[in-house]
């Protein structure tokens, strides 16, 4: 089980050992639309997302940062170099020879990375940088919060200054995290193949339910925030520290599209925006500021915040600065470089605004039982007892990994809390209302669904990690009526 603990704490940064410039964390997170942070008062959700609400308490929270670009391999760069992405380039230090990482080395800073996705950082200043990019989908696949916690470990106090970049690939899917730390299943393929891709893109109940377990993920990334910040305050180093947490570009949840990752002005309000936050060393009070800072300032900012020049042009300025405050306009370079989407910061915010009602209305809101309560049809049912009158007629379902409700042990790092499988014997055209019980008692609800391109009939459905026990549980799959009679589809 990966519940990070902060090994080798100790210390508290003897004055005397503190260098003269302040440290320096850059957290890049991955696919995270920053609106997703927030509660119906427009402040972060603090119930669901503690550690991201403590960090703007201390910190300027940009609340209308956005990306530059809405793929990773030039999202990041652009970050670490404050230049406009240009078409053929990669994610290297050939295509990218001046960045944070030679302003703050030339200067004495010692440099620790942890890329995932690119390799920018030089030799001289990283001995140990790959000279090609790492492959993405491996880590996807597997690692990321352990690689996260490896990076946390490596942060301690130092005479030199020293400044630590991670790009994390969260809350980037797959979605399997929960805000425990605990897995809903094991690393590997989705439990159904296609429904976090282009034929789950086709279905408005499926679309909810991923955005359910992409905010299950982000509790997760608060978690991790969290220990980052831990790490730093119980080394004595946090107030000398300049931390900036952003993201390299969001995510559209649209319904009916191809794509939910291309930039176009119908999706602006999604894959635009991004989380950043800067707590300056020796900051005190957070702040909100409502400047249309880009991800192209990162760099610009981090060298303010640090009193070191670049020593290049870049095309990003300092988030502080009056050419920041003077934008008047919210514009991404598309994908293939064939024009720019502008939009109105005013038409851009309202649609934002649409668009955190719905996912509020949805996905509910302060606590994660909400999360639960707030999605699917005959949300009434949860909490009572399950009464299946008669096994549904012609119909059948799977469970898949069904044998792991046999033997919960939380120690494994996995609580199976997706509950997910095929029905089979209704055709392509019939779906249904379902209903799932743990142990005797409805959880969670939800309806069943076809990926696109397929005959068969799909349901898959997230109850609380509290439903399940250690040890033996016994789970159901219920078809509700519309009469309300409940027909059992299958049992584990």
């Amino acid at each position: 089980m990966l519940l990070l603990t902060l090994a080798g704490c100790a210390g508290s940064g003897d004055a005397a050992s503190k260098p003269r410039r302040p440290y320096a964390v850059l957290v890049v997170l991955d696919e995270f639309p920053g609106d997703t942070l927030l509660a119906p008062n427009g402040r972060i959700d603090a119930g669901r997302f503690p550690n991201f609400a403590a960090l703007a308490g201390d910190s300027t929270w940009f609340r209308n940062a956005a990306t530059a670009y809405d793929s990773t391999t030039k999202a990041v760069p652009l970050i670490v170099d404050g230049i406009r992405p240009q078409k053929g380039t990669s994610p290297i230090v050939r295509d990218h020879p001046n960045s944070i990482f030679t302003a703050l080395g030339s200067r004495g800073y010692r440099i620790v990375t942890a890329e995932e996705a690119t390799a920018l950082c030089p030799r001289r200043y990283c001995p140990a940088e790959r000279t090609r990019r790492p492959m993405i989908i491996p880590n996807l696949k597997g690692g990321r919060a352990e690689r996260f916690g490896r990076f946390v470990r490596s942060i301690r106090p130092s005479p030199r200054p020293t400044f630590w970049m991670t790009h994390a690939l969260l809350p980037h899917g797959p979605w399997v995290y929960m805000p425990s730390g605990h897995r809903s299943r094991p690393e590997g393929p989705e439990l159904l193949p296609g429904m976090q891709t282009v034929p789950g893109f086709y279905d408005d109940y499926l679309t909810r339910h991923n955005e359910q377990r992409y905010l299950l993920q982000l509790g997760f990334v608060d978690h991790l925030l969290g220990t980052l910040v831990a790490r730093l305050k119980r080394q004595g180093m946090y107030d000398d520290t300049l931390i900036v947490v952003t993201a390299d570009h969001g995510f559209a949840w649209q319904v009916g599209v191809p794509t939910r990752r291309t930039i176009s002005l119908s999706n602006v309000d999604e894959l635009a925006p991004v989380p950043l936050f800067v707590k300056k060393a020796r900051q005190k009070r957070g702040r909100m500021s409502d400047v249309l800072a880009r991800t192209l300032d990162v760099a610009p900012t981090i060298a303010d915040a640090l009193g070191v020049r670049l020593g290049y042009r870049t095309d990003g300025r300092s988030a502080y600065s009056r050419a920041v405050r003077a934008r008047h306009q919210v514009s991404l370079i598309k994908r293939d470089f064939s024009s720019i989407v502008r939009i109105s910061p005013a038409r851009w915010k309202a649609r934002r605004r649409a668009l955190v009602r719905r996912r509020l209305r949805h996905l509910g809101s302060g606590d994660w039982a909400s999360l639960y309560t707030s999605l699917g049809p005959n949300r009434e049912l949860i909490g009572h007892e399950a009464a299946a009158e008669r096994s549904a007629e012609g119909a059948r379902a799977t469970i898949s990994l069904s044998r792991s409700f046999a033997g919960v042990r939380r120690s494994s790092g996995i609580v199976p809390c997706q509950i997910a499988g095929r029905i089979h014997g209704s055709g392509a055209a019939r779906e249904r209302d379902i209903a799932i019980a743990v142990n005797g008692r409805i959880e969670a609800v939800g309806r069943s669904f076809h990926l696109k391109g397929e005959r068969v009939e799909s349901y898959s459905v997230m109850v609380p990690e509290n439903a399940l026990r250690e040890g033996r549980n016994t789970v159901e799959v219920l078809e509700v009526t519309d009469e309300g009679a409940m027909l059992l589809l299958a049992r584990s």
